[in-house]
């Protein structure tokens, strides 16, 4: 019996190595924005600290010190803002790395199906080949039979 060769095999492991890459860029943005959602966490558990020491210690500060803290809650406050927006972006870019993905994967199974069809279809030929053969040598002994000779 001759072995299956796909003769798309080429594309199908193109479409696989583009995959393969889909799903790198998907895990290295999931990272971004994972750090991106830890740095946001932080910035805002450290504005929530300073608020809660700016409101147990208010009585206790000079001008210069509560300026000082209205300050830098202030920044904080630009940070968080600019913060979400990173966060966003990156939710964006993640989204579009695993459309690109499923795309690539979508398109991977494509060739993946026409290669199991032409499989199946190779071994349907195979099979109608070799019991066309078997009929055939079965025939041919049928006749000698019939003639009276050996089987």
């Amino acid at each position: 019996m001759k072995r299956f060769a796909f003769a798309l095999q080429p594309v199908l492991e193109h479409r696989k190595r583009k995959e393969d890459e889909k799903q790198l860029v998907v895990a290295v943005r999931k990272r971004a924005l994972d750090e991106a959602e830890r740095e946001l966490a932080r910035l805002n558990e450290e504005f929530r600290s300073n608020t809660a020491m700016l409101r147990r210690r208010h009585k206790e500060l000079d001008v210069r010190e509560m300026q000082s803290f209205y300050a830098h809650l202030q920044f904080l406050d630009r940070c968080i803002v600019a913060q979400i927006r990173i966060v966003a972006e990156r939710r964006v870019a993640l989204d579009r790395a695993r459309a690109d993905l499923l795309a690539a994967s979508r398109e991977k199974k494509v060739v993946e199906k026409l290669k199991e069809r032409r499989r199946e279809a190779f071994v349907l030929e195979e099979q109608r080949i070799e019991q066309k053969e078997l009929d055939d040598g079965n025939a041919r002994r049928y006749g000698r039979i019939q003639l009276g000779g050996r089987p």
